[in-house]
C-alpha cells in the first residue's frame, strides 16, 4: 500500500519487540503508524469525557485514582516503547486499525507528546491526592479532551507542533 512514497504494510508488533517504531523503505529512522496512534487518541478522548462525566454526576466513585495511573503507565509505556507491545491503548489503537493504510510519522514529536501527556496524567493525580478544588482536575481534563480530539479527529497533534516549534523536525514539515 503505497503512502508518502513508500511501500510499507502495518505490523501488530516491532521488530525487535521493543523497539520504538517501524522501519519503513525509503525512509530514515524509525516511523510509527500515525493511523494508530489516532485511534489511539479516540480510545484516550474517550477515557476523558467519561472521567469528567463521572466525576461530575458521581464525585464519590472518584475515578482519577484509577484513571491516572493507567494514562500515567500508557503514556510513559507509548513514550519509551511505542505503540506495543506495552501500551494498553496503543495496542488496541493498532488492533482496531491493522486494515486501515498506514501513516508513517516520525517518532521524536510522537515521544514528546506523549511525555507531555504522562505529565498531565501525574498533574490529575497529585491534584487529587493533595485534595485542590476539582476545577483544577476539570482544567487538566478538558484539555486532554480536547487535545486528544484533535489528534483523533482532525489529526492535529498539538505536542508534535510543540517539537517542531522548539526542536524543530524536517520530516514533519508539511509538503
Amino acid at each position: 500500500m503505497p503512502d508518502q512514497g513508500t511501500k510499507q504494510t502495518p505490523t501488530f508488533f516491532t521488530s525487535p519487540m521493543l523497539a520504538m517504531g517501524s522501519a519503513v523503505s525509503g525512509e530514515s529512522g524509525l516511523r510509527i503508524n500515525e493511523t494508530a496512534t489516532r485511534a489511539r487518541a479516540g480510545l484516550l478522548n474517550i477515557i476523558s469525557a467519561l472521567t469528567m462525566f463521572t466525576l461530575y454526576v458521581s464525585p464519590e466513585i472518584d475515578p482519577i485514582l484509577y484513571i491516572a495511573p493507567y494514562v500515567i503507565f500508557d503514556m510513559t509505556m507509548a513514550a519509551t516503547f511505542g505503540l506495543t507491545p506495552l501500551s494498553p491503548s496503543g495496542l488496541l489503537g493498532t488492533a482496531l486499525t491493522m486494515k486501515s493504510s498506514p501513516v508513517w510519522k516520525p517518532i521524536q514529536p510522537k515521544r514528546f507528546a506523549w511525555s507531555l501527556g504522562a505529565l498531565m496524567g501525574i498533574a490529575c493525580l497529585v491534584f487529587r491526592l493533595m485534595e485542590l478544588p476539582d476545577i483544577w482536575l476539570f482544567s487538566v481534563l478538558g484539555a486532554c479532551f480536547m487535545l486528544t480530539w484533535l489528534e483523533a479527529v482532525l489529526g492535529f497533534c498539538v505536542g508534535c507542533w510543540m517539537y517542531n516549534k522548539l526542536f524543530g523536525c524536517e520530516p514533519c514539515q508539511p509538503a
